[in-house]
Parts: structure tokens; sequence; C-alpha cells
């Protein structure tokens, strides 16, 4: 089946409403805007987080040539993923970076749960670009990495007291391709 990248982004991080980079323009060349499906490869966080199979969302693209950096902005409204392009090896001469972001927000839904519960959220995305100027496509690997921040007290949001979560910390890895639109 598949889904639709914003829902399940959203419902990713629980209750939070994460506004980090709200209304910042994508630093350097924009690349243009890219259509990725992402086909899950594995994930220790259980059913309860609702974590698709397959699903597509857009993201865009932009390149600062004067430090190498590669920008991926998932369009809604979270930490844009930056990371440094370079050769994939001496004798691939593909461009490939690695890109992170991370996020932290405090998931309880009430005063009166365990918490409380600042979850943080690391994504971290590889990924090689395809041929072109700008490239026509992409292909690569990203993960979710969900953990509890030091005292915080989480255990409301495991599945075994109703959460979401099968167990803290937990990892959500797709494969992903991306085409220019």
């Amino acid at each position: 089946m598949l889904t639709t990248g914003r829902a399940w982004r959203a419902l990713s991080m629980g209750l939070a409403l994460l506004a980090a980079g709200c209304g910042n323009p994508l630093p350097g060349t924009l690349l243009g805007t890219y259509q990725v499906t992402a086909t899950a490869q594995a994930n220790s966080c259980g059913s309860g987080l609702g974590a698709p199979g397959v699903y597509q969302f857009d993201v865009q693209l932009s390149e600062t040539t004067t430090d190498s950096t590669l920008h991926w902005d998932w369009l809604t409204n979270t930490p844009i993923a930056t990371g440094t392009l370079a050769a994939v090896s001496s004798t691939d001469a593909s461009l490939e970076a690695t890109l992170t972001a991370s996020q932290s927000s405090n998931v309880d839904g009430t005063a009166t749960a365990a918490g409380p519960c600042t979850m943080d959220r690391d994504d971290e995305l590889v990924v090689t670009l395809g041929t072109g100027t700008p490239p026509g496509t992409f292909a690569g690997t990203m993960s979710y990495v969900f953990t509890v921040e030091s005292g915080a007290d989480c255990s409301d949001q495991l599945t075994a007291a109703g959460g979401m979560y099968d167990e803290l910390p937990c990892t959500v890895s797709y494969t992903i391709a991306g085409a220019l639109q």
C-alpha cells in the first residue's frame, strides 16, 4: 500500500508540533523539486508508529557550491537536512552526501502523562545524485532514529503502556529513489 509522506511524517513525532525551519528559504542554488518513493527496510519501533511500507513525498534540493553542501527541504516546516557532497569513490565520480537533521519535542499530550517526555528524532539520508544539471534522479537510504532525552520519562510512549513505540530508542529505515518533477 502506498501512503503519502506528509501524514506519516506528522505522525512520526506523536503529538509534537515542530516549527523549526518555518519560513526559511532553502540556501544555495535550487536544483528542483523531486518526488521521492521510500520503501521500508527495517523498523525496530514497531507497528504502533504507523510507518508505511512504501510512501511518496516531495522534497526540494539545493546546492551551495562554495562549500559543496547539499540541502534537503522536506516542505513540511521541519529542519533542513544538510551534508557535504563528495565523489562516491576514486573510481566513481558520482556525487554523494550524507545529510542530517534533528528535532526535539515534548510528546506528552496531557499533564497527567508520565513525562515530561522529550524525544529526539535524528534523520540521516545518504543520497547519491544522478547525472545531469540539475540531476534528474537520486537514490539512497533514509533513517529516522527516535531517542529519549536524558532525564525524560517516556514510559507512557511504549506500546505496553498504550503508546506507539515497541522500544526506545528505535529506528525506521528506508531505501529512497527520487525523480525531478
